[in-house]
């Protein structure tokens, strides 16, 4: 403010200023440089947060290669909305608070849950996979798809405003992610929840369906990859469950490697495994988890130094703790390897 009124005073003292309009150009520049000025320090004044610092669900980190940084977007509701609200860090260890990238309008259909946010660059944009439901209009709980040009948005619904998710309309589906097959052809990797009406013996189950090149409708029929009692480490906590499936490839083999979370009976990341790179496999489950110490909703990413990391929340259980959870990850004869429990 004080390098406003400067430039004011300086102007004064060389312009004639008796005429209306010379006045009214004096004020507004001084009016812009004050709003310029308060939003500077608006964002010098960001405050720092370790990776420890943040308290959430499911993180998902996005590389941005161009700018070198990453961005965790997580579920956030604002006005009793869905929301999306964003941290940017140049190092992974320090994250500077962006702010909302998304609220979702009042007529949005997707009404409750907003879970588990995963972001994709997908040909030129940046894709948002996230759960949602409506159960006062009875529409069973799935993963829908938001759009955008850039990370931080602005975000927009590629379904039309009647149809709420991508995955099936008669199944009770959650957790999303996204997967470009060898052949390009992309698809949304979902999980059945064992608690919905299209499960049996409470086992969730892990799907698979086929998109289009845009991301805007479904091709074919929906695939069945597996149950989550087909894994031995999993343990029956009131039903079997089925988490945050996530596939990565691994390019020294070929196969896919997925990641997903269930009990054991703490909150347990394992993995199945496609040995010939086929998204409908057949999938092997691995007998030993990556992580049995009560986490879970996990994901793998490529730092910008090409280091392999495993972002996912711990403690589990909806307390308010869970904690924003980074591991070194190594994949070795085609599979992952667990990861330390603590650092």
């Amino acid at each position: 403010m004080l390098l406003c009124l400067r430039i004011r005073y300086w102007l004064e003292q060389r312009l004639f200023i008796n005429n209306t309009i010379m006045k009214h150009l004096l004020y507004l520049s001084v009016l812009a440089c004050t709003l310029l000025m308060t939003d500077i320090c608006h964002v010098v004044a960001q405050t720092k947060l370790t990776t420890s610092d943040i308290k959430c669900r499911d993180p998902f980190v996005t590389v941005d290669v161009k700018n070198k940084c990453y961005y965790l977007i997580v579920s956030k509701k604002k006005d009793g909305r869905g929301g999306l609200f964003a941290y940017k860090s140049k190092d992974l260890k320090e994250w500077d608070t962006v702010g909302y990238v998304y609220n979702a309008p009042q007529d949005y259909i997707g009404s409750s849950d907003w879970w588990a946010p995963d972001f994709y660059r997908y040909k030129g944009n940046y894709y948002c996979f996230v759960t949602v439901s409506n159960p006062q209009k009875g529409i069973l709980r799935g993963t829908t798809i938001l759009k955008s040009k850039n990370i931080t948005g602005p975000y927009s619904p590629v379904l039309p405003p009647t149809k709420m998710a991508m995955t099936p309309v008669n199944m009770q589906c959650l957790d999303g992610s996204f997967f470009v097959d060898n052949q390009k052809n992309p698809w949304i990797i979902f999980s059945v929840e064992w608690t919905g009406p299209n499960v049996t013996n409470k086992d969730g189950e892990i799907w698979a369906q086929r998109l289009n090149k845009n991301l805007t409708a479904t091709i074919g029929a929906p695939h069945k990859l597996f149950k989550a009692s087909d894994a031995p480490w999993v343990k029956f906590v009131g039903g079997y469950v089925t988490d945050a499936p996530f596939i990565w490839k691994d390019q020294k083999t070929g196969h896919l490697l997925m990641l997903w979370s269930s009990f054991s009976p703490y909150y347990t990341i394992g993995q199945a495994i496609s040995k010939n790179g086929n998204v409908l496999g057949p999938w092997e489950q691995d007998p030993k988890p990556i992580f049995t110490h009560d986490g879970g909703h996990q994901m793998v990413f490529k730092d910008l130094h090409g280091n392999l990391k495993l972002s996912f929340h711990t403690p589990n259980g909806g307390s308010g703790k869970e904690t924003f959870t980074l591991r070194d990850i190594t994949i070795k004869g085609g599979k992952f390897l667990p990861v330390k429990e603590s650092e």
